[in-house]
């Protein structure tokens, strides 16, 4: 694998990598064929113009071809579209959210032959390494590249909303009402395709338990990324339509291009041109068996797009929390995204991802929040996102993380930052809005009430547990009583892998009547880890607010509500 190539303002520079020779303009690489031919930005971008060079960033070629499919995609990406002999070219990227304009030049990295080293694309177009060395270029060096999902990818080209349709159970036994809807998520590829969406898939990816040499025998590369490149519903059969970015080592099982399942109909019918390079047609069922999950990426026509930005601050303190302000107007339908920045780790980069999760409330007077409309799973990723048909009125919307509480990150101005990308079918108006006192702490009950597990303690108190979806664990107390008190000992201490917004994985509480409290929030500390929750919730109803033998006199909560706590974990009257 290639080491880093850093960069100086407005050029790269090899500095340790063996295998690249040097760096050559354009104008100097050697191209076996169409030798005659001058080069070009493009000509007519096709996904099998695509040659994946010995760097692993098969997410980002994979996406590359999805968006060949659609050649006014590639052409938004290029601002340079023709061919500049002095070598300077714009390229238009978003980049955690943002987006950016980036300058490089026509100097790539070749092996001794005088080849590109990295990818390219064939009849000497410049548009494929073009894109490449400009995303490389804005995430430090070409091997910050290295491993990615497709979805990534395409959020990084379109700057459109995604999603990921997981394909795989989760490893954890789930309720059989969660089990995989297989025929709803094949509506959902078809109404995809339809609409025009990008899509791609990755490969023996995830939690799965991958056989290497089967994956092998059958034409499969496990944690590799595919493009989804049509999706069909032919006489019964369900197909899908994958190109591998290396451009060969293809599917090799029913559907394959010498399976003796085919037709002459259906191969005049889906593959009129015939076999074409590292593409193949696998059926649904098979893809069930070895992906682990297929993004999608809502590339659409004349919609509405804002950006906003804010902290994500590592304590409840409403001096430096941020909400959005929604206002619309007519029916509308939209997609939100919430990202966060250095989403691709760079060598410079000392902070994990955090979790993130972005919820939609109905909004009351001064931006409290009313009734719960929609949220996105919680998870330890780039970026995540939700959608949702919203009426005419007033929402507010809040980015959540809390996986850097109590880590050490002190200073204000090292608070991780946010971009909320809002993405409508019509106009609506979105703003920065300071928000109420409180909203953590109504935002994570709401949330818990509509998501949570119930449990009932003793009379007149209800624990709420919620787990699916949050890569964690919320635990929330609703005493009942009217003159009483409910001491609540939470122990989490036999978790990993977790870290808690109260500083400690043991808590105790005096919640008072009339009130919900949430005792706990425990989220996973890195994504690329495992982790796992444990919780022993311990109470009993008191006649006054103090904790007595469960905690120091005086107290009514162990450890204390302080500013950087109280804002989330404070009773709140119901």
């Amino acid at each position: 694998m290639p080491s880093s190539l850093y960069y100086n303002p407005g050029e790269m520079k090899d500095m340790k990598d063996a295998h690249v020779v040097k760096w050559k303009r354009v104008r100097d690489i050697v191209v076996e064929d169409y030798k005659d031919l001058p080069w070009a930005v493009f000509r007519r971008p096709t996904p099998s113009d695509i040659s994946q060079g010995v760097l692993g960033n098969c997410w980002l070629l994979s996406a590359l071809a999805v968006l060949a499919e659609r050649e006014d995609l590639i052409r938004a990406v290029i601002i340079t579209r023709e061919f500049c002999p002095q070598g300077v070219y714009q390229v238009r990227l978003c980049k955690d959210g943002h987006w950016t304009t980036v300058l490089v030049d026509d100097y790539f990295p070749c092996d001794k032959r005088g080849h590109l080293f990295y990818s390219q694309a064939k009849r000497k177009q410049l548009w494929v390494p073009l894109i490449e060395k400009a995303v490389a270029k804005i995430h430090g060096c070409y091997e910050a590249l290295v491993s990615g999902r497709a979805i990534e990818g395409l959020a990084t080209l379109t700057g459109a909303p995604c999603e990921s349709i997981p394909l795989q159970a989760s490893s954890v036994p789930a309720p059989a009402e969660e089990e995989l809807d297989v025929d709803l998520i094949w509506a959902q590829l078809l109404s995809s395709r339809q609409a025009l969406f990008l899509m791609g898939a990755s490969c023996g990816g995830g939690n799965m338990k991958v056989d290497e040499l089967e994956y092998q025998s059958k034409g499969l590369r496990p944690r590799h990324a595919y493009s989804l490149l049509d999706v069909r519903d032919v006489n019964g059969h369900r197909l899908l339509k994958l190109r591998n970015p290396w451009g060969h080592f293809v599917w090799k099982g029913d559907w394959s291009d010498e399976s003796l399942l085919w037709t002459h109909e259906l191969r005049d019918e889906l593959m009129p041109e015939g076999p074409m390079d590292g593409t193949f047609w696998i059926s649904f069922p098979d893809v069930l068996r070895y992906f682990d999950c297929i993004d999608i990426c809502k590339a659409r026509n004349g919609w509405n797009e804002v950006r906003l930005t804010g902290t994500l601050p590592p304590l409840a303190s409403q001096q430096h929390l941020s909400c959005i302000f929604l206002t619309i107007l007519e029916p509308t339908e939209v997609d939100f995204t919430l990202f966060q920045e250095g989403q691709r780790k760079s060598e410079k980069s000392q902070r994990s991802q955090l979790d993130l999760c972005v919820v939609l409330f109905k909004a009351r007077a001064s931006t409290t929040i009313g009734n719960l409309v929609e949220h996105s799973k919680r998870q330890v990723r780039g970026f995540v996102g939700c959608n949702k048909m919203l009426e005419a009125g007033e929402y507010v919307v809040v980015p959540l993380a809390f996986n850097h509480w109590h880590t050490g990150l002190d200073e204000v101005s090292a608070y991780p930052r946010y971009v909320l990308a809002i993405h409508s079918s019509k106009k609506l108006l979105a703003e920065n809005v300071q928000p109420p006192n409180y909203i953590l702490a109504d935002a994570i009950i709401s949330l818990t009430l509509a998501r949570g597990q119930r449990h009932e303690g003793r009379e007149g108190m209800t624990a709420y547990y919620l787990t699916k979806g949050w890569a964690g664990l919320v635990v929330m107390v609703e005493n009942r009583h009217e003159n009483k008190w409910i001491h609540v000992k939470c122990d989490c201490q036999e978790s990993y892998n977790v870290v808690s917004t109260r500083g400690t994985l043991r808590t105790v509480d005096s919640v008072p009547p009339l009130t919900r409290q949430v005792i706990i929030v425990l989220t996973q500390l890195e994504g690329s880890g495992g982790f796992s929750i444990a919780h022993r919730l311990t109470h009993r109803l008191a006649n006054s607010q103090g904790l007595y033998d469960w905690g120091p006199e005086g107290a009514s909560h162990v450890p204390e509500l302080d500013y950087q706590t109280v804002g989330l974990h404070s009773p709140r009257l119901f």
